[in-house]
């Protein structure tokens, strides 16, 4: 299973291009950035980025997890807003309940 702290490590390293500003904004050190990274492609078996200095370019399979950390982001935000919905519709029936 992955972990989905090295997940937003790598979705932050995607949208700052930067090992040093993903470390600034997560809080991290620059080495543990680098170390989720090497985590994932291990996990993964594959190689997610190719360094150029202080750049960083995705492969394909790079791609491949960005698109499935969204589709991620998504269901899971389709989640809360139907569990929030159907948490409101039972307290709603609960004080319902409470008041009659």
């Amino acid at each position: 299973m992955l972990n989905t702290h090295h997940l937003e490590t790598f979705k932050t390293l995607v949208e700052t291009g930067s090992f040093t500003q993903t470390a600034q904004r997560l809080g991290l050190t620059q080495p543990a950035v680098s170390q989720h990274i090497k985590k994932l492609e291990q996990g993964l078996g594959a190689t997610l980025l190719v360094r150029h200095g202080r750049t960083t370019e995705l492969t394909a399979a790079g791609k491949v997890l960005v698109q499935h950390i969204n589709e991620l982001e998504n269901c899971y935000a389709r989640f809360i807003s139907q569990w929030d919905k159907r948490i409101a519709g039972s307290k709603k029936e609960m004080d319902q309940l409470a008041v009659g």
